[in-house]
C-alpha cells in the first residue's frame, strides 16, 4: 500500500512539473473552439497554442449543398430507322441539376513571425476530404432512355449502310466539347468534378484561432492547392484527357486549368480555458 502511494505522489509530481513546464513554454496550455464561415463552406474546429510563435488547428468543413438548375440540348434530335425514314426523339431541353458536393479536414499551422504584430500570421497545412467536389446530373430519373431506344436502332441502321456503302448516323447524346456523353442503361447521364483528395494550403491572415480573451476574431486569406481537375462522366471516361476542341468545350477548358482553390475564411473564436 505504501509502495503505491508512493508510486502515486511520485506520478503526480512529475506531471505537475511537466504542466508546469507547458505552461512555461506556452504549449498546449489553452484550448480554444471556432465556428468558421468562407469559400470552403461552414466549419468547427479546435486550436491549441504550440509555443508563443505557432498554433495549431484542426477540424472539419462542409459546403453547402448549393444546387445549380439549367438545361442542355441534344447534339441531334431525329435518327433513321431503315425503310421507315426519320424518326424524332421526342426531347428537346433536359433539364440538369449540378450541385455542390465538399467535406474537408484539415490540420493547421498557424505562425506569428513578428512578435510586435502578434495577429499577422503565416499559415501552412493542408484540408484532407472527398475527391468528388461537384456532380452534374439529369433532375427526372430514366428520363433519358428514349435515346438508349433510339440508339439501338442506329446501331441496326449503321449495319445497313455499311453494308451498302452508305453514310451512318451519329449517336444521340450530349455533346461536351467533342465528346458524347450518352445515357447508362438506366437513362441518365451524370458528370463529377473530382480533385486530389490531399489539398496543401498555404496564405495569411489577421487575428489568433486562441484568443487571449474569452472571443476571439480571425480572418484568413489563402490557397488550396487540388491539383488538375478532372471531369468523370458515369462510364469513369476523364473527359479532361479528350481534345476540347469543340465549341462546347470552353467550359471544359477552363475548369482543367483551375489548380487553386481560393480561401477566404472568417473565424469566431472563443477560449475554453
Amino acid at each position: 500500500m505504501k509502495k503505491t502511494l508512493l508510486t502515486l505522489i511520485l506520478v503526480l509530481t512529475a506531471t505537475t512539473g511537466s504542466f508546469a513546464q507547458l505552461k512555461k513554454l506556452n504549449m498546449f496550455n489553452h484550448l480554444a473552439v471556432g465556428l468558421d464561415v468562407g469559400t470552403t463552406g461552414i466549419g468547427v474546429d479546435v486550436a491549441v497554442p504550440f509555443t508563443k510563435y505557432v498554433e495549431i488547428e484542426g477540424g472539419i468543413s462542409i459546403m453547402p449543398k448549393i444546387k445549380y438548375n439549367t438545361t442542355v440540348h441534344l447534339n441531334q434530335s431525329q435518327y433513321y430507322i431503315a425503310g421507315v425514314g426519320p424518326q424524332d426523339v421526342g426531347l428537346s431541353d433536359i433539364p440538369i441539376q449540378g450541385k455542390l458536393n465538399m467535406l474537408n479536414g484539415k490540420v493547421m499551422f498557424n505562425v506569428y513571425p513578428i512578435t510586435a504584430l502578434n495577429s499577422f500570421h503565416i499559415t501552412v497545412g493542408a484540408f484532407f476530404g472527398k475527391e468528388r467536389v461537384a456532380e452534374i446530373y439529369n433532375t427526372q430519373e430514366g428520363q433519358l432512355a428514349i435515346i438508349n431506344q433510339a440508339n439501338e436502332a442506329v446501331d441496326a441502321y449503321n449495319v445497313i449502310a455499311t453494308e451498302n456503302g452508305l453514310m451512318t448516323q451519329e449517336y444521340i447524346g450530349l455533346k461536351l466539347g467533342d465528346y458524347l456523353l450518352t445515357p447508362d442503361a438506366n437513362g441518365n447521364v451524370k458528370a463529377t468534378l473530382n480533385t486530389k483528395g490531399f489539398k496543401p494550403y498555404v496564405g495569411i491572415g489577421y487575428g489568433s484561432a486562441v484568443p487571449k480573451r474569452r472571443l476571439g476574431f480571425k480572418v484568413d486569406l489563402g490557397a488550396m492547392f487540388w491539383g488538375t481537375p478532372e471531369v468523370v462522366d458515369h462510364n469513369g471516361v476523364s473527359l479532361s484527357k479528350h481534345d476540347w476542341g469543340g465549341k462546347d468545350g470552353g467550359a471544359f477548358r477552363i475548369i482543367n486549368k483551375i489548380k487553386v482553390f481560393p480561401v477566404l475564411n472568417f473565424r469566431l473564436t472563443g477560449r475554453i480555458f
